[in-house]
């Protein structure tokens, strides 16, 4: 099968209950929005966050086979509807949360939010290594009921790749460590404390300008970060915002974040009053701008992307068994609602 110039290739992570059994595949039509056709790339139980290596054709999820938990990675073909499982390593009792990976795509960072563990895996062309590094955090905070313990949701990276930055909901503060000759160390004096009770749940950050990004989901806000690698204190709180309209009075729920292509944008999704929401980024100091909540035309909105032209945003409306498609004003930022389409439980959706 060849594929139309027009028309890329994607793959949707699941929750495999109700009708979904893995990891999906998609081709997605650049210029109309459409999804031309889903199919079942593996059956696999619960891959739901997944993390792409474009060049050698890689996709890694998380997932869990029996009665343990961890980490996939599988080769895959522009051309071809399923893909190759190469090897997984299980050590977990629950699922990882979320995945991310190093700049040369030979370290892969698993979270585990209900384990309180971040394993740290090195690769060789897709074969995940076993004896991973483990870090863990210590404390809780105010949240009874959700921050009784540590919960690790969100792990990478800073982009100059001198740290690692672990998210924790469970103890409301980010998280900075090095890793060094395989031997990870906390710098708990350069991690930064939210105030009890935010829960702080994704991070992102400019490709453009030294800012990190901060959604937490127990408060639905967003807090700005300028990061200088050279400093004592090398994240520094320059903004903090609410994610959600000023007049919302519902449920918070913040649950994903992402920046445009052309580092002009933030987008937010609110799992609490199934949104998306728009912020414009300043360029000179980093600051957000709230622009406008739009509805995510589903339950759930636990993800979304933006496709590689920059032109259409995909939401992953976990409880209503479907994806819901934006259109992307280059201009202004504005999303258009254009359709919906049927994928099962999605969570998570990255393009080859």
């Amino acid at each position: 099968m060849v594929l139309n110039p027009n028309v890329i290739v994607g793959f949707v992570g699941t929750y495999t209950k109700n009708e979904s059994k893995g990891l999906y595949r998609i081709n997605f039509n650049i210029v109309s929005g459409n999804i031309e056709k889903s199919n079942l790339a593996y059956e696999i139980e619960n891959p739901t966050y997944l993390s792409i290596d474009k060049e050698r054709h890689l996709l890694y999820s998380t997932c869990k086979i029996g009665e343990k938990s961890g980490a996939a990675s599988f080769k895959y073909w522009q051309e071809k509807d399923k893909i190759h499982l190469i090897n997984c390593i299980l050590s977990e009792e629950k699922p990882p949360c979320h995945l991310s990976m190093s700049n040369d795509k030979q370290i892969l960072i698993s979270s585990n939010y209900h384990e309180n563990k971040m394993l740290i895996y090195n690769t060789l062309d897709g074969l995940i290594l076993s004896s991973p590094i483990t870090g863990s955090h210590n404390g809780s905070s105010i949240n009874t009921l959700r921050q009784e313990k540590p919960h690790i949701h969100c792990s990478m990276f800073t982009a100059d790749e001198k740290y690692i930055l672990s998210i924790d909901l469970g103890v409301d503060k980010l998280i900075v460590s090095s890793l060094k000759d395989n031997d990870l160390t906390q710098m708990k004096d350069l991690s930064y404390s939210f105030p009890a009770g935010t829960g702080p749940r994704h991070i992102t950050y400019s490709k453009a300008n030294p800012f990190y990004y901060v959604l937490s989901e127990l408060t639905s806000e967003l807090f700005v970060f300028k990061y200088d690698s050279k400093s004592e204190i090398p994240f520094k709180n320059i903004q903090t915002l609410n994610s959600l309209p000023k007049d919302y009075r519902g449920v918070k729920a913040g649950a994903a974040i992402r920046i445009h292509n052309n580092n002009k944008f933030l987008y937010t999704s609110d799992r609490g009053n199934n949104s998306l929401s728009l912020f414009f980024i300043n360029q000179s100091d980093g600051s957000l701008i709230y622009i406008d909540t739009f509805s995510c035309k589903g339950d759930s909105p636990r993800d979304f992307q933006i496709d590689p032209t920059g032109s259409f945003l995909l939401c992953a409306n976990e409880n209503s068994d479907n994806i819901s498609i934006f259109s992307i004003n280059h201009t202004t930022g504005i999303l258009t609602f254009i359709k919906s389409e049927n994928i099962p439980t999605p969570t998570c959706i990255e393009f080859a």
